[in-house]
């Protein structure tokens, strides 16, 4: 039996993919709404994979998969998120996720992506070659690279899983501002995602 764990706070997502999932053949479906009750659950039980929602409360889906690697480094991660995939397909490229997934996933989609993940494969989205010449066509950032304090507080939002309109209501600013934060730090860091933008800042010791 392989038991897979499924961690949303959105109970409707949550019992929707429990559904979709639970009639498959030799898949024991257990689902956890409070992202930090997960560490207490799997010391009571393991799981060999989980599909996690990115963007929670209080700790992000992938602040969460690196807590869970720490207790379980053969654990299998998907992602799962209803924003723009292309923002986290750094964490495919860097093996800090075996699949990637939208919330507007098929059942079949879902399915496809776990199996995959479970003959350690990737199930890759259809733009990600796309993302890779893009990528490679750009030089790496610099080490000389770096940001001020207002830019380190919106990265700190945006590695908590916050929207550029989230991030202005807290910083009190306009989006377009916030925008325009994000916009010069990926061109000065010479990067495209939001994702690789935060593993970089991590990397650096900008944010936490």
């Amino acid at each position: 039996m392989i038991n897979i764990l499924i961690v949303d706070d959105h109970p409707v997502v949550l019992n929707g993919t429990r559904t979709l999932l639970q009639e498959i053949e030799n898949w024991h479906i257990e689902i956890e709404e409070n992202p930090m009750n997960v560490e207490k659950k799997i010391r009571e039980k393991t799981f060999l994979l989980f599909l996690i929602d990115i963007n929670m409360k209080p700790i992000n889906g992938i602040k969460l998969a690196e807590n869970i690697k720490t207790l379980q480094p053969s654990a299998l991660i998907i992602f799962y998120t209803g924003f723009d995939l292309t923002d986290y397909y750094e964490l495919l490229l860097n093996r800090k996720a075996d699949g990637l997934l939208s919330k507007t996933a098929t059942k079949e989609q879902v399915i496809q992506s776990i199996n995959a993940a479970l003959r350690n494969e990737i199930m890759l989205p259809i733009d990600f070659i796309e993302y890779i010449q893009k990528k490679v066509s750009y030089p790496v950032y610099t080490p000389e690279a770096n940001i001020n304090e207002r830019e380190k507080k919106i990265l700190q939002f945006v590695s908590q899983g916050l929207t550029n309109k989230a991030i202005a209501v807290n910083l009190k600013v306009s989006q377009r501002t916030v925008e325009n934060h994000l916009s010069k730090i990926f061109n000065r860091l010479n990067v495209h995602s939001r994702a690789e933008t935060i593993l970089i800042a991590k990397e650096r010791g900008w944010i936490e």
